[in-house]
């Protein structure tokens, strides 16, 4: 621990990330899945869990992943949206990310991939 961290422990535990949201929601035929807080290596297994839950059986015509409340975004949610994609192609549902957050799309942009989704 630091002489800072120790002075001010409170610092260190303002690094931390909010913790993942996930909720659902219908509009018409699309199923939307908002997406709030932290999308990192500790959180994305019941992000992608969820959309192979949505996707199994009988999938919704379209996926809308709402980034908006994204407040940290990394590799690991990079790995995320490209298992998602490549999971919603093979079961013939269109996948769209809503209004994904300033991070979001700077992490994107800095991968290449910032054209190789659907956004809205």
């Amino acid at each position: 621990m630091s002489v800072d961290q120790a002075q001010h422990p409170s610092a260190r535990e303002n690094v931390r990330p909010p913790a993942l949201s996930l909720a659902l929601a219908r509009e018409g035929p699309a199923v939307v899945v908002e997406i709030g807080g932290a999308v990192d290596l500790s959180t994305v297994d019941p992000l992608v869990a969820l959309v192979n839950r949505l996707l199994s059986g009988q999938p919704p015509p379209v996926l809308v992943l709402d980034l908006s409340r994204v407040s940290f975004f990394c590799a690991a949610g990079v790995n995320a949206l490209l298992t998602v994609r490549r999971r919603a192609g093979s079961a013939g549902c269109a996948l769209v990310l809503r209004r994904p957050s300033r991070i979001t799309v700077t992490v994107l942009d800095i991968v290449g991939l910032t054209d190789e989704f659907t956004t809205e």
